[in-house]
């Protein structure tokens, strides 16, 4: 392409097929992605008794009579610089989060992100782990993939519900709304709402997915100017690991037993800068290395290029 002519602004999304991984993070995130459904879901049907001629729902935005129930807290429309107060406060909390420990919103709370890993959660249960969905995706649409597909999408399409009717059970009486949902009293703007919130769940958390984040989201815009050089950031470091390419086994071996001995003759008490480490070049002598061995071998970096942490990213970068 010239560089004259014009570029698009959009690429056409490819499909991305994260690996299930492992570990204290991933088990954080399990955790933080329970609780934050959890509490979408059921803070709606907790009852707070609060006295006669007054609604008992906990948390409560009654629209009708300008009113914001919070537990034990009412408030009125003359008071809502409280709820001003709070967003402004958490505005800040999260601006200090970024700054110090980068984009741990994006990465853990971010409702884009929760409702993105429950959907895959679905889709890993229904069709298997990255390889056998790989799989399925290039596979004609036999009856197999027929089937588990109409069983992922059924999946979804129920959770997307359930996300639509929670957002409006905070806006009426929980219990009441659901039956005359069902018994189709209900207003039409409670079905208009759910409806929209059904499409939007459904559509980004299982089509859109990264799309969000990088053409639809603010927030990467924003975070940016929060950053500096100190803010906890997962990157990948091109001064170290480029130029990637696969790595010499014997060679790495020479170099694991030149330090092995390095540590063993120190732990013997010897003088400690006589058997500090020296930079690999220097150790010839040791393991029985070349100069053209380690000219070659300074050439490569960090990085072997063997795709683990593409196959495990979300975001297929």
């Amino acid at each position: 392409m010239s560089v004259n002519e014009p570029q698009s602004l959009y690429a056409a999304r490819e499909p991305v097929f994260p690996r299930r991984v492992t570990g204290n993070f991933r088990t954080l995130k399990w955790w933080i992605m329970g609780i934050t459904l959890g509490i979408y879901y059921l803070t709606p049907w907790i009852r707070w008794d609060r006295g006669p001629n007054l609604p008992d729902q906990a948390v409560l935005v009654d629209m009708a009579h300008r009113r914001f129930y919070f537990f034990w807290i009412e408030i009125w429309p003359h008071e809502f610089y409280f709820v001003a107060g709070l967003l402004i406060m958490a505005g800040l909390g999260l601006f200090l989060f970024t700054s110090a420990m980068g984009r741990v919103w994006c990465g853990y709370t971010c409702p884009q992100t929760v409702w993105t890993d429950l959907f895959i959660l679905v889709e890993r249960w229904v069709e298997g782990d990255r390889n056998a969905r790989v799989r399925l995706w290039n596979a004609g649409w036999d009856m197999r993939k027929w089937r588990l597909r109409l069983t992922k999408w059924s999946i979804w399409l129920l959770i997307a519900v359930a996300t639509g009717g929670a957002w409006v059970f905070y806006f009426t009486d929980a219990p009441t709304l659901l039956r005359d949902l069902f018994t189709l009293d209900a207003h039409p703007i409670a079905y208009t709402t759910i409806a929209i919130l059904t499409f939007t769940t459904f559509f980004f958390g299982g089509f859109a997915r990264e799309q969000i984040c990088i053409y639809a989201c603010p927030w990467p815009r924003i975070q940016a100017a929060m950053m500096d050089e100190d803010t906890i950031t997962v990157a990948y470091r091109e001064w170290r690991g480029e130029p990637r390419g696969k790595h010499n086994l014997r060679l790495e071996k020479d170099r694991q037993a030149a330090e092995a001995k390095i540590a063993a003759e120190a732990a013997l008490g010897a003088n400690a800068a006589k058997y500090a480490p020296t930079p690999y070049p220097a150790r010839e002598l040791q393991v029985g290395g070349s100069p053209e061995r380690d000219a070659e071998e300074q050439k490569i970096g960090d990085c072997i290029d063997c795709m683990a942490c593409v196959n495990v990213c979300p975001m297929g970068i």
